[in-house]
């Protein structure tokens, strides 16, 4: 079953009446419901004159589970949505994972339009298709594969975010760096907070569709777009999910050049330059795991990217050349519980 497929139509928009026009042209005539994050709805009431048929959700990664999801399908019911209508997602990657997820087993599959409202969704979070929820065995351990028909960004979204949340979503940006364009590495060490260019946005976004494009069901190049993310999904576990995701993930990545200087010679400077950058942020360069070896094994076991004693793992040859290797899980182990 060949189960590539083209990438979502991605839409940029300067401000939010004209994202609001555009879906306003999207639903004239088209049976629809919109999920929005309860707080991005208190930020810009301006959704609530939309006539988007909206349900506000309370959002959290200790939520985004499977109950969760039946209220999305009960709602979704109640509404008689078709298969043929459209289902929104305005908000972060949490609401985008778990919405995707509702929408694309809901009467198998309806139409789906994410909005992202912070910087690591719309760089990263809201395209790909990959959806899912959490249980006790790790992130996203449920989920299916199924594209966003468009994804949808507003810069205006940014000017309200806290100043933490543009750092950590800098992280998501930066990886897109690392893995296929040095210049977009410089760029963004050089960032201002203040004001993100769109076209930092834009290029993040064409590194992962065109990665996406080549595999769609994540058995070979999409696992590159992992850089950073299984240790970083295990120190988001392990905290309770108290170190955000770009936050954890930038320890990953941090770690990841550590063993790639020791593996394949990446030039010290590389791991040096990026930890001075975390610096800069005020984002943690290390983490220390509270649960013993046994748990933080079995939680690697169960990482979808694990084989046998083996999990898929992504290194760098340089900035720009990343490698996908297979590292034994104990070796892994000893490497972020031995600092």
């Amino acid at each position: 079953m060949d189960l590539k497929l083209n990438n979502s139509k991605v839409v940029y928009f300067e401000n939010l009446n004209e994202l609001i026009t555009y879906c306003g042209e999207k639903t004239s005539n088209n049976s629809h419901h919109t999920f929005i994050d309860k707080n991005v709805l208190l930020k810009f009431p301006v959704f609530k004159e939309a006539g988007m048929n909206m349900s506000p959700l309370d959002i959290s990664e200790d939520e985004k589970n499977l109950a969760t999801v039946s209220s999305l399908w009960n709602i979704m019911f109640e509404k008689s949505l078709q298969r043929s209508s459209i289902v929104f997602s305005i908000g972060g990657g949490v609401i985008s994972d778990e919405v995707g997820f509702a929408a694309s087993t809901y009467k198998r599959g309806t139409k789906l339009i994410n909005i992202p409202t912070t910087l690591l969704s719309m760089v990263d979070a809201a395209h790909g298709g990959k959806n899912g929820i959490n249980n006790e065995y790790g992130k996203n351990q449920i989920g299916t594969f199924m594209m966003p028909n468009e994804v949808l960004i507003c810069s205006e979204f940014l000017n309200e975010l806290p100043e933490k949340e543009i750092k950590t979503g800098l992280i998501e940006l930066i990886k897109a760096g690392f893995l296929k364009n040095p210049q977009l590495v410089e760029k963004v060490y050089d960032v201002n907070l203040n004001q993100i260019d769109t076209s930092l946005i834009s290029t993040a976004v064409e590194i992962k569709n065109e990665i996406v494009s080549k595999d769609f069901a994540e058995s070979s190049e999409r696992m590159l777009l992992n850089f950073g993310h299984t240790i970083g999904h295990l120190i988001e576990v392990d905290s309770n999910y108290n170190i955000s995701h770009g936050e954890a993930v930038a320890i990953g990545m941090l770690k990841s050049m550590k063993i790639s200087e020791n593996i394949f010679g990446l030039d010290s400077n590389v791991a040096e330059k990026f930890g001075f950058f975390l610096e800069k942020l005020e984002l943690h360069k290390d983490y220390k795991f509270n649960s013993d070896t046994d748990l933080l094994k079995e939680l690697l076991i169960n990482d979808k990217k694990t084989n046998n004693t083996e999990i898929k793992y992504v290194l760098l040859k340089d900035i720009g050349e990343p490698i996908l290797i297979d590292y034994d899980l104990m070796e892994l182990l000893n490497e972020i519980t031995n600092d």
